[in-house]
């Protein structure tokens, strides 16, 4: 059986400026993602505050959401590729998501998987016109090819290691529409991600009607 190799959820340093005619030039940190809404968001947040309480672990403000593409881009160029963005996710179908089960990551982190990870990837596929503009001199963009949720993270040995047996006997299922995805960025290396703008999924072509799953 083929192992899976999951992308590693980074936490890096801004380390990407370039200084020229005596002004500092430097990328920031950008993540475009499909957002969990609906009972099911409502759901994982209890069963998250449930984890916080049992195994003293905080959450993440991007905790609810599916990561798409990563990627470092000069802050310059960052109406330009919103605009494309844009573009190509009105192109997209709303998009079903499923969750199906608990998984674990060498990194000490807990996931949930996608059932219909194969999907959402096709989603991600739809964006890789957009890997020249993306790259900047010293990073080239992540394009997320087998997405998860990120349920946990950076866990401490002891509370992987008393909570992975729990999450492996432990079912989570459920369903939502996915109708628009959001982008964040992070402008300073010390603080967290924040939303800085959505883009609707608007081709009407296999749609299905909000609401049906919640």
């Amino acid at each position: 059986m083929k192992k899976q190799r999951f992308f590693e959820q980074p936490g890096l340093e801004d380390g990407h400026s370039v200084a020229h005619e005596g002004q500092l030039w430097q990328t920031r940190e950008y993540l475009l993602m499909a957002p969990v809404q609906g009972s099911l968001a409502e759901r994982i947040f209890e069963e998250r505050q449930a984890f916080a309480q049992a195994y003293r672990h905080p959450s993440s403000a991007t905790d609810t959401q599916i990561w798409l593409i990563h990627f470092w881009q000069w802050e310059t160029q960052e109406k330009r590729f919103m605009a494309y963005f844009r573009e190509i996710a009105a192109r997209q179908s709303p998009l079903l998501l499923e969750i199906d089960g608990f998984g674990f990551l060498p990194s000490h982190s807990i996931i949930l998987h996608i059932g219909n990870a194969s999907a959402v990837a096709e989603l991600v596929k739809s964006f890789r016109p957009m890997q020249r503009m993306l790259k900047s001199l010293s990073n080239k963009p992540h394009f997320i090819t087998e997405p998860y949720l990120l349920f946990a993270s950076k866990l401490k040995p002891w509370q992987y290691e008393k909570s992975v047996p729990a999450y492996q006997q432990k079912s989570f299922t459920g369903r939502c529409m996915v109708q628009e995805l959001g982008l964040w960025k992070k402008e300073n290396p010390r603080q967290g991600f924040r939303e800085i703008a959505r883009f609707p999924l608007q081709a009407t072509h296999g749609a299905i009607q909000h609401g049906l799953f919640d």
